[in-house]
């Protein structure tokens, strides 16, 4: 591709160079600003994040991400199926939802440094946008306008699901005191 790593066309899609080298793949720039946290971006800081970016063919049945590894990039699911996973603390494994086009997992680790919540496993063949910490590092600086915005983004994304959560936790009758005491240790749980 004539020394760029990716450009767009006339078709509002991206190609973007595989991390294998073999060619490139092409994204849909409309696909993506539907995606929570790239929502908003305009067309120039979109290519910025894609500068960042690399995409990823992958097999049905790997794993992506292990529950408690290193967390290093965050995902778009471009083609395919996920599943996210969880451990119990009695150690069954429950399966927290399934991915699909457009939809995206791994961002919490562009805002914390805490290892991965969950396990995220293909189940199907899948294309997918990847963001690691070197291009995230890099997006802040050459572009920080962009990674602002990113950033942003996924904290709106973030809190948004934790207000599901809350609302999940509130209509299955679970007290949420004994979730957070050891957040608050000195504070006694109330019971109602």
């Amino acid at each position: 591709m004539d020394g760029a790593r990716r450009r767009r066309n006339a078709l509002s899609f991206w190609v973007v160079a595989d991390v294998d080298g073999s060619g490139g793949s092409v994204v849909d720039a409309e696909l993506l600003a539907q995606v929570p946290i790239f929502g908003g971006l305009p067309p120039l800081m979109l290519g910025h994040l894609l500068s960042a970016a690399s995409v990823r063919r992958v097999e049905a049945g790997v794993q992506l991400i292990s529950e408690g590894e290193l967390a290093k990039s965050v995902f778009v699911v471009c083609e395919g199926e996920l599943e996210i996973c969880k451990r119990g603390t009695n150690g069954s494994e429950f399966r927290l939802a399934v991915l699909k086009r457009g939809d995206c997992v791994g961002e919490m680790s562009l805002i914390d440094i805490q290892p991965r919540s969950a396990t995220v496993r293909t189940l199907s063949p899948a294309l997918l946008l990847a963001l690691d910490n070197a291009g995230s590092a890099r997006l802040y600086k050459e572009h920080p306008e962009a990674y602002l915005l990113l950033v942003l983004n996924i904290a709106r994304e973030i809190s948004r699901r934790l207000r599901r959560a809350d609302q999940v936790l509130a209509d299955m009758g679970l007290a949420v005191d004994e979730l957070w005491a050891h957040v608050h240790p000195n504070v006694a749980p109330r019971h109602r």
